[in-house]
């Protein structure tokens, strides 16, 4: 098996295996609020603080767990993240006391943490630079075909649960913690981890081949200037990230919209997503800097006007306009990121990322209601302007990134064949990578 082809397949694995939770997920996310609403009786206050949960795991569990992927490999984690986060949504059947659905998110957050980090570190691993655009875009892509296809299905299993009523709900959460579990299944069978002595520049490579790194980078190596940056933009971008998942499908219905167009809105966002592989081959051969902010500023401006909107097509317009944004920015700036990583420590960059994000998740989780009491849709416009803030404050410092990493689209050649090697600049370097046959 050809080294490229190899690693083929492990991406296909791994996006097939994302399509299958983001179609749980998708299923899951939007009609929680609503049960919680309806079924336990939960006010909006304590909706959020069962969003608010979901967070607290994510953010405990991502930064320990990235650095532990780089010592332990990524597929233990990944099966283990994934196995939690099954189990996890199989509790929601349980009980309709709102007060349980603050553990069970907890654990679900928990899970989530576990897998990220992993599974962005995962796809570094099994891809070169020049084409790790593409990887992270048709990861992407796979994502939000699950997205696509969850509320639909949510739809789905929830009128072969009735059509409404507990069991309606409860067929939902059936489904998602279904999916997980089988993903989990796949994952043990079918994911072949390279060996740390084959990723270039990983931890045990400048050692014995194989082995382990023998002690945890300190935050003043991971945190540079650029990657800095990238958490400011992490942390504005989820704060709107937590007001949203709070107040969406509460504020559509508030403004009129059935059951049927709340899952509509996330189908009309996710399509457009579908394209994130385009986004990834725009960035392996033009500006990663560029993509990343252009996509990732407009998105921001679609929150602040779905604040003020009550015309419920022009509504799915925005989420259309919205989704093709980040089909461009998303695979842009997860290479961006990994590009200015430190190659040894891949895993615990992405895992302060995450933490980055599910702390300010928390955050505007918390905030949201108390603002919807006050201003109503307005909480979500303010959480677009916070997001715009965060990428106006990051653009210096990761615009010099760019300028410097003088990446390969602006020249057509791969940044080793440039006037300035890569590790004079701290950015990654490496060949194709070769797939062990260890699992």
């Amino acid at each position: 098996m050809s080294p490229s082809y190899s690693s083929k397949i492990q991406l296909v694995v791994v996006a097939a295996a994302g399509f299958v939770v983001w179609a749980g997920f998708g299923a899951v996310l939007p009609y929680l609020p609503l049960f919680l609403q309806e079924q336990a009786h939960a006010s909006v206050a304590l909706i959020g603080v069962v969003a608010a949960a979901y967070y607290v795991g994510s953010f405990l569990f991502s930064s320990p767990m990235g650095m532990l992927s780089d010592h332990v490999g990524r597929k233990p984690l990944l099966v283990a993240g994934v196995a939690l986060y099954s189990v996890s949504t199989l509790l929601f059947v349980t009980t309709t006391k709102p007060e349980w659905f603050v553990l069970f998110r907890l654990l679900e957050g928990a899970g989530a943490g576990i897998v990220t980090p992993a599974a962005m570190a995962f796809v570094a691993d099994i891809t070169p630079e020049p084409e790790r655009g593409r990887a992270y875009g048709w990861l992407t892509s796979a994502q939000f075909g699950g997205l696509v296809a969850g509320p639909g299905l949510g739809i789905l299993f929830y009128n072969l649960g009735g059509g409404a009523g507990l069991w309606a709900f409860y067929s939902i959460f059936l489904f998602g913690a279904a999916a997980s579990a089988l993903t989990a299944l796949a994952l043990v069978l079918f994911v072949r981890e390279p060996r740390r002595d084959e990723v270039s520049g990983a931890p045990g490579s400048a050692e014995s081949p194989g082995t382990p790194p023998s002690r945890r980078p300190s935050y003043r190596t991971l945190m540079s200037p650029p990657v800095i940056a990238f958490m400011v933009v992490a942390a504005t971008g989820n704060l709107a990230m937590g007001a949203w998942e709070v107040l969406w499908s509460i504020w559509l219905r508030h403004i009129g919209a059935s059951m049927a167009f709340v899952g509509l809105t996330w189908t009309a966002f996710s399509v457009p997503m579908l394209l994130s592989f385009l986004g990834g081959r725009l960035a392996d051969r033009h500006n990663r800097f560029v993509l990343m902010f252009s996509g990732l500023g407009f998105a921001a401006m679609t929150w602040i006007a779905y604040g003020v909107l009550r015309d419920l097509e022009v509504f799915l317009v925005f989420c259309v306009l919205e989704g093709l944004a980040m089909a461009v920015a998303f695979p842009a700036k997860q290479a961006f990121l990994v590009q200015v990583s430190p190659p040894q420590w891949v895993g615990s960059v992405q895992g302060i990322e995450a933490s980055t994000m599910q702390l300010a998740g928390l955050a505007g989780t918390l905030i949201a209601p108390l603002l919807y009491e006050r201003v109503s849709g307005l909480a979500i416009s303010l959480s677009g302007g916070a997001a715009l803030v965060g990428l106006a404050v990051a653009a210096p410092a990761l615009y010099r990134a760019s300028k410097e990493s003088g990446h390969s689209s602006r020249s057509g050649r791969p940044p080793e064949e440039q006037n300035h090697p890569p590790e004079e600049r701290g950015l990654r370097r490496e060949p194709a990578l070769r797939t062990s046959g260890r699992a």
